[in-house]
């Protein structure tokens, strides 16, 4: 693997404006993006291993580990140039504490935030 591959919601409003942003932000093309649809469509995944990769994002790096959620944004933001600073804060001691609750309500309430954008009403996470 010679990128770090990002997991996205084709069908997301928010995953895709992430999507968008981020390959702006990406001036030395170290993101590589796969969505879940294919991915799912490719690999022999459980009921659960589904309803995880839709609950959040999955990166996974060149090294072959797994981040998800905040821990995925905050190595993404690290490796944009005009993000990097924000990247570098989230990596400081105990950032995860506040990091990670603020991820997981923006990702639990993703439909009720962006409804009025999300097809057919993928943004909600069960």
């Amino acid at each position: 693997m010679s990128k770090n591959i990002i997991l996205y919601d084709q069908f997301c409003y928010l995953c895709k404006q992430s999507k968008k942003i981020i390959n702006t932000l990406d001036w030395f093309n170290v993101f590589e993006w796969q969505s879940l649809q294919s991915y799912q469509e490719k690999n022999d995944l459980s009921v659960e291993e589904k309803q995880e990769l839709a609950g959040e994002i999955h990166l996974r790096k060149k090294t072959g580990e797994t981040l998800t959620g905040f821990y995925a944004v905050r190595f993404v933001l690290l490796r944009c140039v005009l993000t990097f600073w924000l990247g570098a804060l989230a990596y400081i001691p105990k950032a995860d504490l506040i990091g990670n609750p603020i991820y997981r309500w923006v990702a639990k309430n993703r439909y009720r935030l962006f409804k009025n954008k999300c097809e057919d009403g993928t943004c909600r996470i069960h």
